[in-house]
């Protein structure tokens, strides 16, 4: 073959794959324009997640896809071409990164309004509904303020009380928009500091409404102490419980749901309520003391209004140690789904204490407490301690992390329910809260631990110095004896203890309910009983707990 010849071959392949890239542009191009006409009248919208139906999703990408691969067979055949496509500018060729922000074009953002039934009372014709209300940011940008939406409500009804929120009815259309303090939700955040009791002649259900606005923030951050982006959480399978109805005479049944206003607890008609009851030891080792009899003789006997379900999570056979995780949940569900019976009031404790910072099992205790919330959304009578005792030079600083985790955890699936936080040293550096506040207030309180025969004023003094600092507190766990759960009975400082907790009106829960040979333990070594314990049954620590909390 001459050379003359070889360059006439070779040239005549140039202008066939010359002559093949013109059809294969020239289809791309139909296929670009299509698209883009497809766009524009709206018969293929983007893609933007998981809001999108899928149908559109799937055609959309496969027809980009499809064009991306053409290309690249083409840029492989012609590298000339190639490496001009490159050298064009993103503004050269009109591609741009995605929009990043949430919502519209409009800049609108989108949330929905949940109305959930907290309690009622009342007769037929004339029942009163306490409805908590609950207000998610569906949108990735922040919202700066979410009202008004309007629901409609039977011929006749009236609101008798608000919080987090201004309202009006007209027309059998019941208005709401935001208080100022309640206005901004981060994005994808919620918001649960709002609520109404409504009195109408008909018969009122849960309700939720959507709505948009156009009052919207650019960043994600928190626009104030309330709302916080909610941490990815796994997927687990949680069936939603469903309580009884409240009973009236009950606990419960007569008080609602809690909230915290200012350093009181308060309940639902915002009147100042006091938690008096008992701690379980850790449910692993006395599981059988959690049992509906022995919670009915606490409430019939003692006078108690609160069970607290201790589950310990890094000691021998703990949630996070070794010990059966399902079990353990169990009976933490068996001990609620008691109290709940009984119309008592519940805490869920999370008993950090050998893992010293809560941190360490952080990631175990997302998924706990995201499954707990929302199998107990709808209970009123549910308190989460999210950290028994944080020790071993624990930070304020390092709890506080762990807990603006935790929190918008738990209010995503349950808005209202109060918290309790652990502090520094065991639970007693409580003066360190008000200096370095968490992120999400709300109806947030601080653990302060105590055993009367170790501490004395100097922690009644740091109590009350954080009390004034505007501090609420929590008396979740606490004995007579010393610090060792063992040793004597200091009456004089037990004293003490129960004059500054009732005359703060600050609720409690006394360690423990067990027969375990140990001072701080309510029920004597020999005590096999499991409930309905006489005066006999009792330790020197059980009387006198049995004595505070029936008001002697």
């Amino acid at each position: 073959m001459s050379e003359q010849t070889g360059n006439e071959e070779n040239m005549d392949k140039k202008s066939n794959r010359f002559k093949i890239l013109t059809i294969v542009l020239g289809a791309c191009l139909v296929i670009v324009t299509a698209l883009t006409v497809l766009f524009a009248t709206g018969v293929i919208k983007p893609f933007a997640g998981n809001d999108g139906p899928v149908s559109e999703t799937v055609v959309t990408t496969a027809s980009e896809t499809a064009v991306k691969e053409t290309l690249t067979e083409t840029a492989h055949a012609e590298t000339e071409m190639t490496e001009t496509a490159e050298s064009e500018s993103p503004e050269e060729t009109g591609e741009t990164d995605g929009d990043e922000g949430g919502g519209d074009s409009s800049g609108a953002a989108t949330f929905t309004v949940d109305f959930t039934i907290a309690n009622s009372w009342g007769a037929d014709g004339a029942m009163s509904y306490q409805y908590n209300v609950s207000v998610r940011n569906t949108s990735r940008v922040d919202i700066n303020s979410w009202g008004p939406v309007e629901v409609e409500v039977p011929a006749g009804t009236s609101v008798t009380q608000a919080w987090g929120c201004e309202y009006g009815i007209k027309d059998n259309r019941l208005t709401i928009k935001p208080a100022d303090y309640t206005s901004g939700i981060s994005a994808g955040a919620v918001r649960g500091d709002i609520g109404l009791i409504i009195e109408s002649p008909g018969k009122m259900e849960n309700f939720s409404c959507d709505g948009t606005t156009d009052s919207v923030g650019t960043s994600s951050d928190s626009p104030d102490g309330n709302s916080t982006s909610v941490p990815s959480v796994p997927a687990t399978p949680v069936t939603p419980y469903e309580p009884p109805e409240l009973e009236a005479g009950t606990p419960v049944g007569n008080h609602g749901q809690l909230s915290v206003k200012g350093t009181d607890l308060v309940d639902m008609n915002g009147d100042k309520y006091q938690l008096k009851g008992v701690s379980t030891h850790g449910i692993g080792w006395f599981p059988d003391y959690v049992n509906e009899d022995a919670f009915k003789t606490l409430r019939d006997s003692w006078g108690a209004n609160l069970v607290r379900i201790a589950m310990y999570t890094d000691e021998y056979n703990g949630y996070c140690s070794g010990g059966s995780q399902d079990d353990l949940e169990a009976l933490v569900c068996k001990g609620v789904e008691a109290c709940t019976d009984l119309g008592m009031y519940v805490i869920i404790d999370w008993h950090v204490l050998h893992d010293l910072d809560p941190n360490k099992n952080i990631e175990s205790a997302k998924v706990f407490f995201d499954r707990m919330s929302k199998k107990y959304a709808d209970n009123v009578n549910v308190i989460y301690e999210i950290c028994n005792e944080p020790n071993g030079g624990t930070t304020w600083a390092s709890i506080k992390k762990y807990a603006d985790t935790i929190i918008p955890i738990i209010r995503a699936n349950s808005p209202n329910a109060v918290i309790i936080v652990g502090t520094p040293t065991w639970s007693q550096d409580v003066d360190q809260v008000a200096s370095d506040p968490l992120e999400n207030r709300d109806n947030v309180m601080y653990a302060l631990h105590f055993y009367a025969a170790t501490h004395k004023d100097d922690l009644r003094n740091k109590l009350t110095g954080a009390l004034d600092a505007g501090t609420p507190v929590f008396i979740s766990e606490f004995s007579i004896c010393d610090a060792s759960g063992s040793g004597g009975v200091d009456y004089d400082s037990a004293d003490k203890w129960k004059e500054l907790i009732n005359s703060n009106n600050l609720s409690y829960a006394g360690w423990s309910l067990s027969n375990k040979a140990e001072t701080s333990a309510l029920i004597n070594p020999s005590c096999t009983k499991l409930s309905g314990w006489d005066t006999e049954d009792l330790s020197s620590t059980g009387l006198w707990l049995r004595d505070m909390i029936s008001g002697k």
